[in-house]
């Protein structure tokens, strides 16, 4: 996954692999730029940042947005996270994500999570020219060879994983000292119990 060419907001090719600035990446896929639900779920992350920056984790977030749109975006509002642009959604493809139906948006969690982000905010806007409304988003835990260690892939356009959920994807680092047999506190040993 490492390999995949993504474009920064200036038009730069990068590849993903060049987003690694810690052990783990999450990746976070938008439908659109301005979807409630993606952005609600990007306010729900940001909230958890520091806890995932503890944890050995970068965010970067993927818009299927031409660079220009994705450059526009980003000089309305600001974040504190990578975005990457994908407007051929090759990584989109690379990453099983699929796209809904028009009827999914008529079921009743989906109003829900409508309702849910609006109430928190996150207003529905017209996306912008060339980005597919139907696209579903995604979030992925990848670790610095670009293996996938979380996959989670939305069913429906509100479907997201909680930043708990998140959290606890991310592997325990292991043990200082190298052996946790040695480490392990010994039963016979004064203070050790027994």
């Amino acid at each position: 996954m490492n390999d995949l060419i993504l474009y920064r907001p200036d038009g730069t090719p990068v590849t993903l692999g060049e987003f690694h600035d810690r052990d783990y990446l999450l990746v976070v896929f938008f439908r659109h730029l301005l979807c409630v639900a993606c952005n609600a779920h990007i306010g729900t992350v940001l909230v958890a940042r520091q806890e995932l920056a503890a944890r050995g984790c970068s965010i970067l977030i993927i818009s299927q947005a031409k660079p220009e749109l994705l450059a526009q975006h980003l000089g309305k509002r600001q974040y504190p996270v990578a975005f990457a642009a994908d407007p051929d959604r090759a990584a989109y493809r690379a990453f099983g994500l699929r796209r809904t139906r028009w009827l999914s948006f008529l079921r009743p969690d989906v109003i829900f999570g409508y309702l849910a982000g609006m109430a928190r905010g996150y207003f529905p806007w017209k996306p912008y020219n060339g980005e597919d409304i139907l696209q579903l988003g995604g979030d992925f835990i990848l670790d610095r060879a670009g293996n996938v260690v979380f996959a989670y892939r939305s069913s429906v356009a509100t479907d997201r994983p909680s930043a708990k959920a998140i959290l606890a994807a991310i592997p325990s680092p292991p043990p200082m000292g190298g052996n946790p047999a040695h480490d392990a506190p010994r039963v016979d040993s004064p203070g050790g119990g027994a």
